[in-house]
């Protein structure tokens, strides 16, 4: 659960244990403490997920006021939008995507337009089935069908 989600609370609620077991657990036994840090990267994408979501759309809290829910209200939090924007600085570095960025418009483009399609020779189809000349031996990657 921890690999999935990155979250230890459910990791602890799924494993039928309290989370300070989980750290008396990871402070005591190296292994365990590599395996949790091994689980947390394996949850990076969701992690990084939830962070994008709430540093852009934020946090929405209830309100209450003696006792009955009033109202909701919205909370940034500006060091998660900071968090984020540090992560796309180091996306932006990896992997080509600076040069992506570059030319993003015509990059879209180009995904939008399907490739396009082999023209076939059924010219050459036909002749094969007639036995009409030419190498209609060859299978795929040119190897003799036999």
């Amino acid at each position: 659960m921890l690999a999935q989600w990155g979250n230890v609370r459910a990791a602890a609620a799924q494993a039928g244990v309290s989370r300070a077991h989980l750290y008396r657990m990871r402070r005591a036994s190296p292994e365990f403490r590599r395996m949790w840090d091994a689980a947390l990267v394996l949850a990076r994408p969701q992690v990084e997920e939830v962070l994008a979501d709430r540093a852009m759309n934020g946090i929405v809290e209830t309100v209450y006021y003696h006792g009955e829910e009033v109202a909701t209200r919205t909370r940034f939090d500006t060091r998660l939008l900071l968090a984020h924007l540090g992560r796309l600085d180091r996306v932006e570095d990896t992997q080509g995507v600076r040069a992506a960025v570059a030319d993003f418009d015509a990059r879209v483009e180009a995904l939008r337009v399907p490739p396009a399609l082999i023209a076939w020779d059924d010219a050459d189809d036909d002749a094969c089935d007639q036995g009409e000349g030419g190498d209609c031996s060859e299978g795929v990657d040119g190897a003799d069908e036999g």
